[in-house]
């Protein structure tokens, strides 16, 4: 770990300058990133990981974010559980730093194309889509979101949502905490409400996860922002506020934004809203030129993005993401290319890592 993580470490989070700029990527995993709900995922090319992690020590990469999900994990606990001593072990190797991501993206595969929360606590109340290509719906997203923050939400043995997300969390906090690679826990990748009253139970959801982990931990703990999941919704900053933990922890508090992408404006609001938080530590979890489909990068984006992450202080950025699968929709999402069942890295990543060095 280098000296300049080990002094930030120690910092209190309230009001600090951070020291440093770490700059780093996404690490999409296949055990850990398995869908529950299709029958095929594509394999990772051989030796993908630990080829990928020496890439990334060439590179200069001092930290990455390793997206971990809960379906995956539930989908087949044994593959999950020694992908991820792999991953934390060849980190350990590299000396390159890790935060461990509890990641949903679209909810769960369950519901369609999405990914994240499993099929235990679908079963009893909501019906499978039988087109995995297509994203739910907004009624399947407003139930299940809704059920989420209000607590109502079991699995098909009866146990309290909440409780069951912990105790997946804590199979994770179990098998890497002691590791000398790992920076921290991210309680819950881009929780989305469709109330407006749900950011405060935001707030409470990340209260009591924390208040739990924080008994066999004391590394730092990140939350992530908020999204407004419909219309109607308006994420204001001081609506956005209300979802910052409030328990008293000794485990450092960090803010996880993601700016799509990081321009004057957005990396703006998200200070704003950090100032109201009382100037909670910034880190953004994941960036890139935004979302659209067929958008692209080059290298002058490349040359203002790290410009202006660096204007607002923030500690770390991960770029979104380095993964042995293509996206064809999103070329600016792939820092990677597969030739002969290994993989190296693409254009993108090395003008990305060019600039930034």
């Amino acid at each position: 770990m280098t000296i300049r993580y080990a002094t930030y470490m120690h910092l209190s989070v309230s009001g600090t300058q951070l020291e440093g700029f770490l700059l780093g990527v996404n690490f999409h995993g296949f055990a850990c990133a398995s869908h529950q709900n299709k029958s095929h995922d594509l394999k990772p090319p051989k030796e993908y990981i630990s080829d990928s992690f020496k890439i990334f020590k060439e590179a200069g990469i001092q930290c990455i974010r390793f997206p971990l999900y809960w379906e995956s994990y539930e989908n087949n606990p044994e593959a999950f559980i020694e992908e991820l001593d792999t991953v934390s072990s060849t980190a350990d190797a590299y000396n390159i730093s890790c935060v461990y991501d509890n990641h949903q993206w679209e909810c769960s595969s369950y519901l369609g194309e999405g990914i994240g929360f499993p099929s235990s606590l679908f079963v009893n109340s909501f019906e499978p889509d039988p087109n995995s290509s297509k994203k739910p719906s907004i009624q399947q997203l407003r139930k299940f979101w809704d059920g989420w923050w209000d607590r109502k939400l079991k699995t098909n043995e009866g146990q309290d949502g909440w409780d069951a997300q912990l105790d997946f969390i804590l199979e994770i906090l179990k098998k890497v905490k002691n590791k000398r690679s790992t920076i921290g826990f991210e309680i819950l990748n881009e929780p989305q409400v469709c109330r407006q009253v749900d950011f405060r139970k935001v707030g409470n959801y990340h209260d009591y996860i924390i208040k739990n982990i924080s008994t066999i931990t004391e590394k730092p703990l990140f939350f992530c922002f908020t999204f407004a999941a419909v219309l109607g919704v308006v994420n204001l900053p001081w609506e956005q506020a209300k979802a910052k933990p409030s328990v008293n922890v000794r485990n450092n508090i960090v803010f996880d934004v993601h700016p799509y992408p990081p321009n004057f404006l957005t990396m703006g609001y998200y200070k704003m809203v950090s100032s109201l938080m009382n100037n909670v530590a910034m880190y953004v979890g994941e960036f890139n030129v935004g979302t659209s489909e067929w958008m692209t990068i080059n290298e002058k984006q490349f040359k203002q993005y790290i410009k202006s992450l660096k204007q607002f202080n923030i500690y770390a950025a991960a770029f979104w993401e380095w993964s042995y699968k293509i996206d064809d929709t999103h070329p600016a999402f792939n820092l990677a290319k597969v030739i002969n069942d290994k993989i190296y890295p693409n254009r993108n990543f090395e003008a990305f890592f060019n600039i930034s060095r």
